[in-house]
């Protein structure tokens, strides 16, 4: 179930809105939704974020020491920029 609320918003605000809606791919009201869930749930505990890298990984095939190899480039990438 739920329940439709009217709020107002900004008229500055609305741009920047549409903007980060369709850079979320969601359609306004979807990301509104979104937005009002993350903040009144919190974050999301470590080893659940953490459990969506882990199937990435593991999905991916990677092996241990080439997963080593690519954060080790990364980390040098963002050290040398």
């Amino acid at each position: 179930m739920s329940v439709t609320i009217e709020v107002p918003i900004p008229d500055d605000l609305i741009p920047l809105l549409e903007q980060k809606a369709r850079s979320a791919g969601l359609p306004r009201d979807e990301y509104i939704r979104v937005l009002i869930s993350r903040e009144l749930r919190g974050p999301r505990p470590l080893d659940e974020v953490l459990n969506e890298f882990r199937q990435e990984v593991t999905a991916s095939g990677l092996s241990d020491a080439e997963l080593t190899e690519l954060f080790g480039n990364a980390r040098d990438d963002a050290r040398a920029s």
